[in-house]
């Protein structure tokens, strides 16, 4: 290890995975959802996506409440199929995971570094999540990575502080010790603020250009 960095901090959508989310809502607005629900700051559907990252509602309470909100022609189908049809959408915005990426997390785990993961992320994802690595590298994320921290699972999400805190509790680590990588603009200022190093990397880019140590 040539860095004073310890530990290497990877967000996991639209940083490792590649990330649509219009591809979700678009399809969801399809099957009959208010499209001003999914466009308009700090609606209910917003918050909702919130609470379900932080585990706060299970993914039952999470898709049963867009299915609440689907016109009734829709809520019509039967129950089973018109689930699995949610899910699936919900779902839709999981691209893929570039080789490249995953082969640089490899590398610097091989160097000596800690590599971790902190994503928001939900209990609806998640399976579909390591589903994907596993096609695309063989392995799953606690094979890829050294520890995960979970939105859902800590029960606290970025850009809250509290989730840097106990990542560093965890690790054993300084914030100086530590490198961030985000995809956005409001979890880099939160880790900066507590000392962490964050660099901001555009969504779904190559991290061809990105100094990754």
């Amino acid at each position: 290890m040539d860095s004073d960095k310890k530990v290497v901090i990877f967000d996991l959508g639209g940083v490792l995975l590649n990330l649509n989310i219009d591809l979700s809502f678009g399809a969801l607005v399809a099957l009959g959802l208010d499209q001003r629900l999914l466009t308009e700051e700090n609606c209910l559907m917003n918050e909702t996506i919130l609470r379900f990252d932080r585990g706060d509602i299970s993914a039952e309470d999470f898709f049963a409440y867009i299915e609440s909100a689907l016109p009734e022609r829709v809520r019509s189908l039967p129950s089973d199929e018109l689930r699995e049809r949610i899910m699936e959408i919900w779902n839709m915005m999981l691209g893929n995971y570039p080789i490249e990426k995953i082969e640089r997390i490899k590398a610097l785990r091989s160097q000596g570094y800690r590599v971790v993961l902190l994503s928001n992320t939900n209990e609806g994802h998640w399976d579909r999540i390591e589903q994907k690595l596993y096609k695309t590298a063989g392995c799953y994320m606690s094979e890829l990575f050294d520890a995960l921290y979970l939105s859902y699972k800590m029960r606290m999400r970025k850009p809250e502080p509290e989730i840097f805190l106990e990542l560093l509790r965890s690790e054993g680590a300084e914030p100086n010790e530590c490198l961030f990588f985000d995809d956005s603009q409001q979890n880099c200022d939160a880790a900066r603020s507590l000392g962490i190093e964050a660099i901001m990397v555009e969504r779904n880019a190559s991290w061809s250009g990105v100094p990754l140590l």
